[in-house]
């Protein structure tokens, strides 16, 4: 199977559309619907719907979808260590992250890490929420920072907590609640909610209802969406309630939108590094040795 079918699948479920994803690999819409029909036809399964518009793809297209990044990320993976035996003997440290929020603190890091050590080259990559502890564990990537939820229960994998906050309730200026400076849980809980889906942050999503419930209240999920765009607009638009992590950095004035404080809440998280404990890339060790000795100073 030629790698190539691998993205024009996967380029045409986030397109949702034959001619925009031909578009951006570069061939005819003919191409792509070859290309996507033979692999239906090698597996003998029916991966895209193609009654609906825009195209969606089936049960089966969902899972080849899932396994399709992870096996197209570990092809370019591959293909990046065999480049370092040509152009770049030097280490190679990749690292994932989901937001800007879980990196912000290391960024100020960096620097003084290369400077320390030019020999070790850093490698950013932004996941999905949901993939973190997947990627990491089939070794796409040699160090993860993320939420601790994302780390739970695998003990394979090796942390450190780099910040520990809290999550914020996110209301508009026409929700009745805006102008309070932190809400008590009786205030939060009998308002609609929003909240980003299973399918954006994973393990996070099940805390957050867990973290409900140990607050003594079933939250009342109005929607849940993919992304934090769409969640901030419907806060703006619907006057539900969101979460937001306490140092998220919002793009909204002050005025339109805000981050209040809940009392007494369970709907606490930490920012960590993650790691698998048998990884043996030699650049991670002077990494996470450098990485402890700048946050514990």
């Amino acid at each position: 199977m030629h790698i190539e079918k691998i993205k024009y699948f996967i380029d045409l479920v986030q397109c949702r559309n034959f001619t925009e994803t031909a578009k951006l690999n570069y061939v005819s819409q003919t191409t792509i619907s070859q290309q996507v029909a033979s692999l239906e036809k090698a597996f003998g399964v029916k991966l895209i719907d193609r009654n609906q518009l825009p195209i969606e793809p089936t049960q089966a297209g969902w899972v080849f979808y899932r396994e399709a990044n992870i096996l197209l990320k570990q092809y370019n993976h591959m293909k990046e260590k065999m480049a370092q035996f040509q152009y770049d003997q030097r280490h190679v440290l990749n690292i994932e992250y989901s937001t800007l929020t879980d990196i912000q603190g290391v960024l100020q890091f960096i620097p003084s890490f290369k400077h320390k050590h030019p020999n070790i080259k850093l490698a950013l990559n932004k996941v999905s929420l949901k993939d973190v502890a997947t990627f990491l564990e089939k070794g796409l990537y040699d160090l993860a920072i993320s939420v601790n939820s994302e780390f739970y229960g695998k003990e394979n994998i090796a942390t450190y907590t780099l910040y520990s906050g809290k999550y914020c309730a996110v209301v508009s200026r026409n929700h009745p609640l805006f102008h309070n400076e932190t809400l008590t849980k009786a205030e939060l809980y009998q308002h609609p909610l929003i909240m980003l889906n299973s399918n954006a942050i994973g393990n996070s999503y099940d805390l957050m209802i867990q973290h409900a419930v140990e607050d003594g209240y079933q939250p009342h999920i109005v929607r849940t969406v993919e992304d934090v765009e769409t969640e901030l607009f419907h806060i703006v638009t619907d006057n539900v309630i969101g979460f937001l992590p306490d140092n998220y950095l919002l793009n909204y004035p002050k005025e339109d939108l805000r981050l209040i404080a809940i009392q007494d809440t369970h709907h606490i998280y930490q920012i960590q590094i993650g790691y698998l404990k048998e990884n043996t890339n030699p650049a991670l060790k002077p990494f996470i040795q450098a990485i402890h000795h700048w946050f514990s100073q």
